[in-house]
C-alpha cells in the first residue's frame, strides 16, 4: 500500500509541475531497463536516434533509464515514476510487483495492438494469464529450456578427429571425459566451481520453486502423477544426476576442489561445459570461452511458466499514457530498425551488416554493451555475428529455434504462480538445510546415497510435507479453474 500511495503522489506532483503540452508534441515516456552497472557509454546518441524515429512514426519519445537490480528495487520502493519497465523472476520481481499492484493489466488493451499480440506465441500468453489478466509482455527469445554440452572444437574435432554429434545424452558425455583424461591424466575435463554444472538442474523438474526443491516430475507427463507436487528428493531424474556427478568426481573428471572454488570463468573451465541456450548459442559461448566450440543438446526443449517469464516488459499501473506505452513496446518488438538500433546502436558506427548478421565495431563492443534481452524480442532484427569463422552465426537461427519448440514438452501447470506465504517459515528452513549440502552434492564431491537420507530427515522435520501439501492444494485449485 505504501508503494501505491508513493507512486500516486509522485504522479500528482509530476502532473502539477508539468507545462501544458501542445497537441502536436510527442508523448514522453520513462522506460526502466536492466543492467549490471551503468548505461552504455554511447546510449545518449542512440536514444536521440530512437526518439527522432518514434516521434515521427507514433508520436512518442522515451527516456531509457538503465538500472541495476538494487537501483530498480529502491525506485519501486520509493515510488519513483515510470511508464514501462523490465521485469522477470530474478530482477524487479514480477510476482511481487503484480501482488503489489504495480503493473497494469493489459489483457483487454492487447486487442488494440494486434501486431504486438501476434508477435508472442500462444503458449507464452498462456504462461502470462493470471485468471484472465495479463501484466507483462514476454520476450520471444529462448523461452523453451534446452540444455547443451559446450564442447572444445580444437581438442575433440581437430586433435581427436571426432565428428559433431548434435544430441549427446547426460550419461553419454562420459566417453568424452574418458578420452581427455587418458591424454591429460593430471588435468580435469569437467572443471566447475561450487555453483556446480551450469543449468543441469533446470530440466530435472518442472520447478514450482527450485530454492525449496519442490516441483513436478517432467517424466511423469501423460500419467496420473503429472500434476503431483514432489520434493526433488523424490524425483528420480534429479537424484540420478547427483549420483552420476559423484561417479564422475570419483573418476577424476571433476576438479577435486570444486565444492570450495568460489567461481570458474568459462575461459578457465574444462574442454566440456554446459549451459541453457538454443541451437545457435555456440557463438555466444565461443565468445565467452574465447575459442571455437560446438554444442550438443542433452535435454529439452521444455516450456513452463518460469522459462517464459524469464524476460518481460510491463506497463506501470500509474502511467497516464498506457496506450502510448503499448505503442512503443509494440515498436520495440515489431519494428526491425527500432529494435536493431536499440540493441546494436548506429549502423556504420557501432555495427555493420555482413552476410545478414550484425558485426560490432570496436567502438560498438566498448560503448554499446548492454543486456539486449531486457529490451524485447530476439526474433526481430539481425543476430550478432560470431567472432570465430569456425563458429558462424546463422541469420535464421530464431526461426529454427521456434520451429523446434513445436516439439517442446509443455508444463501441465502453465501459468501457475505459487503463494508461498502460508508456508514461508518451512520453506526458509528447507532452503537453509539445502544450502548446507548443496555445493558438495552438485559438484559430485559427496555420495548422494549417504548424504541425501540425512537431508531428507532434516527437511521432513522442518516441514517438507506441509509445504508439499499446501502447494498441492494450490495446484489443484488452479487446475480446477
Amino acid at each position: 500500500m505504501k508503494k501505491i500511495l508513493a507512486l500516486a503522489l509522485a504522479l500528482m506532483m509530476a502532473l502539477s509541475l508539468a507545462p501544458m503540452a501542445l497537441a502536436d508534441e510527442p508523448v514522453h515516456l520513462v522506460w526502466w531497463m536492466g543492467c549490471s552497472a551503468e548505461a552504455p557509454i554511447d546510449w545518449p546518441e542512440v536514444e536521440a536516434a530512437l526518439n527522432e524515429y518514434s516521434a515521427e512514426k507514433i508520436g512518442v519519445t522515451c527516456e531509457f533509464k538503465y538500472m541495476t537490480a538494487d537501483q530498480i528495487s529502491r525506485a519501486m520502493e520509493t515510488g519513483e515514476y515510470f511508464d514501462i519497465c523490465f521485469t522477470c523472476d530474478w530482477y524487479n520481481d514480477y510476482a511481487t510487483n503484480v501482488a503489489n499492484g504495480m503493473f497494469l493489466d493489459i489483457a483487454e488493451k492487447l486487442n488494440d495492438f494486434p501486431a504486438l499480440k501476434n508477435s508472442v506465441i500462444d503458449a507464452a500468453w498462456a504462461a502470462m494469464d493470471t485468471e484472465g489478466k495479463i501484466y507483462a509482455i514476454p520476450h520471444m527469445k529462448d523461452i523453451g529450456m534446452e540444455i547443451f554440452w559446450i564442447i572444445d572444437s580444437d581438442y575433440y574435432l581437430n586433435q581427436k578427429g571426432l565428428e559433431k554429434d548434435l544430441y549427446i545424452s547426460f550419461d553419454g558425455i562420459e566417453k568424452y571425459f574418458e578420452m581427455y583424461k587418458a591424454d591429460h591424466p593430471d588435468d580435469y575435463p569437467f572443471k566447475m566451481s561450487k555453483s556446480g554444472l551450469t543449468s543441469w538442474e533446470n530440466c530435472t523438474a518442472d520447478w514450482i520453486n527450485e530454492d525449496y526443491l519442490v516441483g513436478l516430475d517432467w517424466e511423469a507427463q501423460g500419467t496420473e502423477e503429472a500434476t503431483k507436487v514432489k520434493s526433488a528428493l523424490d524425483i528420480p531424474g534429479w537424484v540420478n544426476r547427483l549420483k552420476t556427478l559423484h561417479s564422475w568426481y570419483e573418476k577424476g573428471y571433476i576438479n577435486q576442489d570444486a565444492a570450495v572454488t568460489e567461481s570458474m570463468p568459462r575461459a578457465q573451465a574444462g574442454v566440456v561445459q554446459s549451459g541453457q541456450g538454443w541451437f545457435g548459442a555456440e557463438t555466444v559461448w565461443a565468445n565467452a570461452i574465447k575459442k571455437p566450440v560446438y554444442i550438443s543438446r542433452f535435454e529439452g526443449p521444455y516450456m513452463n511458466t518460469y522459462s517464459i517469464r524469464g524476460s518481460m516488459t510491463a506497463v506501470s499501473s500509474f502511467t497516464e499514457h498506457a496506450d502510448e506505452a503499448l505503442k512503443l513496446i509494440e515498436m520495440m518488438n515489431t519494428d526491425e530498425w527500432y529494435r536493431t538500433t536499440a540493441r546494436y546502436g548506429i549502423e556504420g558506427k557501432h555495427y555493420n551488416m555482413v552476410d545478414g548478421t550484425a558485426v560490432k565495431t570496436e567502438l560498438g563492443a566498448n560503448n554499446m554493451s548492454l543486456w539486449a534481452y531486457t529490451q524485447g524480442h530476439y526474433t526481430v532484427g539481425p543476430v550478432e555475428a560470431s567472432p570465430f569463422p569456425e563458429v558462424p552465426a546463422d541469420p535464421d537461427q530464431w526461426t529454427k529455434v521456434f520451429e523446434g519448440y513445436a516439439d517442446a514438452t509443455v508444463s501441465a501447470i502453465m501459468g501457475f504462480t505459487p503463494n508461498l506465504d502460508p508456508v514461508m517459515n518451512e520453506c526458509l528452513a528447507i532452503s537453509s538445510i539445502w544450502q548446507e549440502y548443496k555445493a558438495e552434492l552438485i559438484t559430485g564431491t559427496s555420495d548422494p546415497d549417504v548424504v541425501l537420507p540425512e537431508v531428507r530427515a532434516r527437511m521432513e522435520e522442518a516441514g517438507l510435507q506441509t509445504v508439499i501439501d499446501e502447494l498441492q492444494a494450490q495446484v489443484d485449485a488452479f487446475l480446477a479453474k
